[in-house]
Parts: C-alpha cells; sequence; structure tokens
C-alpha cells in the first residue's frame, strides 16, 4: 500500500494488539489516527505525524474540536461513567507502550514512533479525562493556581499569550479569576498595532505586580486595515514622539518593572529609552529592572558621532540589574555602575563607543559569579596589554560566545580571562582569514565543554589546520551535544581522526572501540545542523558508528527541513533518528546537558 494511501479504519484494540512485547522491532502499524507503518521510512510519513510541526498541531486541533462537536455539553447529560471508561482504557495502553519500551530498551528509545504512539494515546486519554474533572468545584485559590501553572509552563511568550486569551474565554468565572489574578498579566508582549489596546490593556490588569515587558518592532503578524502592514514597515517604525508616548505610559510603574526587552529598527528610539530610564532615576524614581535588552536592528557599528552624550544606564540606579543585553546601542560605560551581573551580552557596538580595556576588566572583575558572556562583534577597545596583565579568573562562567572579530582580536579577547568550566562555547561568524591560531589558543581550555556550537569558522584544510582542529577536540571528553551550520567540510571530518596520528592517547587503551583506535569526543550523542549536506551528515554519523561512538539523535532547525530532500533524510534515518529542532527552543538534550554533571547528576 503506498504511504499516502487511506487504509481502513482500526479500532484502538486492533492498533494496539500488535503491540505484543514478545514481537520483535518493529512493531507494525503503530498509529491508526495518522495512518502510518512502521516499515515506512520517516521521511515518507505524513506531514501531521511529525511533532513540532504545523500540521501535527492543526491535525491535534481538528481531533480535538470534532469531538466537542460530537460529545455533548458537560452537565448536559450524564457521560462520567463512558468517559471514565475510555479515559482508563487509553492510560492503560499508555503504560503497556511504556513497558514496551523498558523490555525493548535503546531500540525503543531511539526510535521515535513509539514516541508518537505514546502521545497519541496520551492526547486521546485526555479527549475524555478533562469530561470528568469536577474543576469548578475547587476552590478558587486552586483554581487560580492551576491557571498560574497553565500560563508560565509554556515554552514561548506568543504561547503564553495564547493561553491566556483561551482561558479568560471559557466561562464567566474563569475569566473572572483571571482578570483579578494581577499576576496573570504581568508578562506583557506589545505585539499588537498602536495604539496597543490589548497589551495596555494587560498592563491595566497587572495591578502592582512585577512586570516583564516586551516591545517587538517587527512582526510578522501585524496588519494595517488595508491588510498591508507587514510590507509598509516605514508605517510602524517607532518615530521619536512615539516611544516617548509609550514610556510615559509605561514608566508610571516603571519601579515595578523586572524585565524590559526591547527591539527596534533605529536609533531615536532606542536612545529615547534610555534618556527616559536615566530622566526617571534623576527625578528620584526606583529602578528595580533585573534584565534589560536592547536590540537596534538596523546597519551595525554605526554611532552618532560626538554630539551626544551616551546615556548613564538607570542614572547609576543598577544594583538590581543581573542580565544584560545591548546591541547596536552603548551607555556611558564609565559611570555606570556595573557589578555582580549574571549575564553580559554585547552585540555589533561600534569600537568608538566600547568601553575600553580597564574598564572592561573592572567590570568582569566585578562580577565573580558571571555566567554568561557573549561578546558578537562588541568588545573591549583595543590597549597595548600590560606587563603585569593576569587573566580574570571566572570560575562560574558557564555559556561563551565569541563572534564577529578578526582572528588577532578574537585572541586579545581570550587573553583577558579564564574559565575552566564553560559548558556551552559558541564560535560563530569567523570568517575572511584563518583561524587555525584561535583554535589552539583556546585548546584544553575548556575541559568541561558538553555543547559546541560552529557557525562559519574558517580552519585551514592544511595539515597544520586539521593537527589544531584534533587537538582542541581531544581536550572536549565530555562533549556531548555538536550544533554546526555553514562549516567546510573538512573541519567536521576531523572528528573522526585518529588522535594517535597526532601524537595524541598513544598510551591510552583503545580495546574499547571495534577498531581498535581512539576517538575524539566518545560521548557525542546529538547533532544539530543547518546549511550542510544531509549526504555528507549521514556518511559522517555512519563513520562514527563504525567507530564504536554512535549518535543517537540528529536534528535539523525547522527552517531549513526543506533543504534535506527525501533521499537524505532516509540515509541518515538509516543511521541515526532524525527530528525537527522547532527555530527559537532548545531541545531536551541540550537543557539536559545545561544542568547535569559528567556523571549525569543535576547541578
Amino acid at each position: 500500500m503506498p504511504y499516502n494511501a487511506k487504509p481502513a479504519e482500526k479500532t484502538v484494540d486492533a492498533v494496539m494488539s500488535d503491540l505484543d512485547p514478545a514481537r520483535p522491532a518493529p512493531m507494525h502499524p503503530v498509529l491508526d489516527a495518522v495512518e502510518m507503518h512502521m516499515t515506512v521510512p520517516l521521511y515518507r510519513w505524513p506531514k501531521y505525524a511529525t511533532m513540532g510541526t504545523p500540521d501535527y498541531k492543526r491535525r491535534q486541533e481538528f481531533l480535538m474540536a470534532d469531538h466537542l462537536k460530537k460529545l455533548p455539553p458537560p452537565g448536559t447529560i450524564d457521560t462520567s461513567a463512558k468517559d471514565l471508561l475510555l479515559s482508563t482504557m487509553f492510560m492503560h495502553k499508555m503504560a503497556q507502550i511504556q513497558q514496551i519500551i523498558q523490555r525493548q530498551g535503546s531500540a525503543a528509545n531511539d526510535d521515535p514512533r513509539y514516541t508518537y504512539l505514546y502521545d497519541d494515546m496520551r492526547f486521546k486519554r485526555n479527549i475524555f479525562y478533562w469530561r470528568n474533572f469536577r474543576m469548578n468545584d475547587l476552590p478558587p485559590e486552586i483554581i487560580t493556581h492551576i491557571f498560574r501553572i497553565a500560563v508560565w509552563s509554556t515554552s514561548t511568550p506568543a504561547e503564553g499569550t495564547h493561553i491566556r486569551l483561551l482561558l479568560t474565554s471559557v466561562c464567566a468565572k474563569w475569566r473572572r479569576l483571571m482578570i483579578e489574578d494581577c499576576t496573570l498579566w504581568s508578562a506583557i508582549w506589545f505585539r499588537d498595532p498602536p495604539p496597543y489596546e490589548r497589551s495596555l490593556e494587560w498592563f491595566k490588569r497587572a495591578g502592582g505586580a512585577p512586570l516583564d515587558i516586551r516591545i517587538n518592532e517587527h512582526d510578522a503578524d501585524w496588519k494595517s486595515k488595508d491588510d498591508d502592514w507587514r510590507y509598509k514597515e516605514d508605517d510602524h517604525r517607532f518615530t521619536t514622539e512615539q516611544m516617548e508616548e509609550l514610556m510615559d505610559t509605561l514608566f508610571v510603574k516603571v519601579s515595578q518593572i523586572r524585565m524590559l526587552v526591547l527591539v527596534v529598527d533605529n536609533w531615536p528610539p532606542a536612545l529615547v529609552v534610555l534618556d527616559k530610564l536615566q530622566d526617571a532615576a534623576y527625578a528620584g524614581k526606583t529602578i528595580n529592572m533585573e534584565r534589560l535588552e536592547i536590540h537596534r536592528m538596523g546597519q551595525p557599528f554605526v554611532w552618532l558621532g560626538p554630539g551626544r552624550a551616551p546615556a548613564v544606564l538607570f542614572g547609576g540606579q543598577t544594583r538590581a540589574l543581573k542580565y544584560l543585553c545591548l546591541s547596536g546601542i552603548h551607555i556611558d560605560w564609565n559611570a555606570t555602575p556595573l557589578s555582580n551581573l549574571s549575564t553580559i551580552d554585547l552585540r555589533k557596538i561600534a569600537m568608538n563607543v566600547a568601553p575600553t580595556l580597564n574598564r572592561f576588566r573592572e567590570v568582569l572583575l566585578a562580577c565573580p559569579r558571571l555566567q554568561k558572556l557573549s561578546l558578537d562583534g562588541a568588545g573591549p577597545q583595543l590597549s597595548a596589554r600590560k606587563p603585569d596583565h593576569v587573566p580574570i579568573h571566572l570560575p562560574h562562567l558557564k555559556v561563551l560566545i565569541i563572534g564577529g572579530f578578526s582572528m588577532l582580536y578574537s585572541c586579545y579577547i581570550l587573553s583577558q580571562f579564564k574559565a575552566p568550566n564553560v559548558r556551552d562555547l559558541t564560535l560563530m561568524n569567523l570568517t575572511g582569514e584563518d583561524y587555525t591560531t584561535t583554535i589552539a589558543v583556546i585548546t584544553a581550555r575548556y575541559k568541561e565543554l558538553r555543547l559546541l556550537t560552529l557557525y562559519a569558522v574558517n580552519i585551514s584544510p592544511t595539515e597544520v589546520g586539521t593537527k589544531a582542529m584534533v587537538r582542541f577536540l581531544y581536550a572536549m571528553p565530555y562533549l556531548s551535544y555538536l550544533r554546526i551550520a555553514s562549516m567546510k567540510w573538512h573541519v567536521v571530518e576531523a572528528f573522526n581522526e585518529d588522535p594517535r596520528e597526532y601524537g595524541l592517547g598513544r598510551d591510552m587503551v583503545t580495546q574499547l572501540f571495534p577498531q581498535n583506535r581512539l576517538v575524539l569526543c566518545p560521548k557525542l550523542q546529538t547533532i544539530e545542523f543547518q546549511q550542510m549536506s544531509g549526504t555528507k551528515i549521514a556518511e559522517w554519523a555512519a563513520r562514527r558508528k563504525e567507530l564504536g561512538a554512535p549518535l543517537r539523535k540528529a536534528y535539523v532547525n525547522s527552517p531549513y527541513v526543506s533543504k534535506v530532500t527525501a533521499e537524505e533524510a532516509d540515509m541518515i534515518q538509516q543511521v541515526v533518528c532524525l527530528f525537527i529542532a522547532p527555530l527559537g527552543s532548545t531541545t531536551p538534550e541540550e537543557r539536559a546537558l545545561a544542568t547535569c554533571d559528567r556523571y549525569g547528576e543535576t547541578i
């Protein structure tokens, strides 16, 4: 039967009868609802069978709406006995699947189709389970607590907004309880077009709660009355007057603002925000902001010239600030106290207005518990190194991002500090010259590394470049997650080199590996890629498997799924399970590695 043909409808029992624990994998078939079979290659599954895709979400919403149309409204007809029976049946099926996965071990754990089957049973269970739960009989404070869990457990701000709108639309009681709880409205994302009626209504509902505010000038969903808003960028670029009016409204509660994230096109609206924050502090208002992000998305590295004095951040009231991100914008570095930060994220700042080397080092010294340092085309001004120069020790730094620098400047930056406990390293946009020296400089610095991202990093294809990469990788014995994009293939191939040919590990035992040779990064289990050849990824993963260090999962970023052909997807699937990584979210493996030590224990 062709993979897209519609088979005869099967009952759940008929499908589950195939789940015989004694039956060897692959089981067949798995999902009656999505009409697929275990023997069909993953890339030939219907789009709605792939979790994380819009088609999958639409399918779930359709099935839920279809069931709601067929079932009587709660309270009109007593269907509790039938609902309970169906819910229990699907719960029993879920337990059966879990038992099968446990009995079949890694073969089942690595096969996404078991996960899809389990999720399908869980979805069916939930359709009936909620009808038996008499939620409105709970005390109001318990219902409110449940609402908070539902709203704040979402993975993206957009999803949180959607959940709040849904909960206020269920019934009068739920709407009243939602609106009365000011904490549910304290995260406000200005995504609606001017004059921001919805966002300002939420601002009002938030009352005296701490506020998390996002203002994004660009949004593909914005439309004007003629339905052409998205194409008229000038129509929704903030002017100085528009931003002043919005800030005056918001800064009535400036002492309540805990987080402010601003994304704008041009200088004027960004400067208005910095000036308004400074003026508020000078006027005697308390600034309690813990996180500030200002992104100027226009032409990078452009500054306004000497005619304007930069603002003192918060007028100097930075005692609560923990997270600072400035992109394409600068402040008065010398007059702004910066200490005890957990995150410093600087991007695309012209060298003329960057902090001096002395000031940069002062800030690092004042942030002994710094956890994330991101320098993307922004760093301290060049200065002659002092004879007594000593790298600053950052023992708590876990995430390091370096990008957009020349080779000499990248080495200059990396010489300013030492961070032996970095677990997540990103090197990006290091092109235009050979960065082999940069790789050599950081070799053996990050022995605790778990996640490595290489995005457009130019390493010489010569023997010298390969040797530098091999030594670099050899010093990362716990690396488990690799993210690559726009990389020359000879750099990726270095992972499969024999380190003994480069004078490394000659005295180490090799019997654990099939070919009696050492493998670089033996704990590497997950790869995430984009803008890379799917065929080469499959061949590379196959070689890792031959060497005795197989991958468990491969991810392709959702915007680049269409770049992977059906044939390439099939090749990858034959070696390692292929998944889609939704844009803007982290994978489960990435989240787990960020919080576990080398032995898998939570830290």
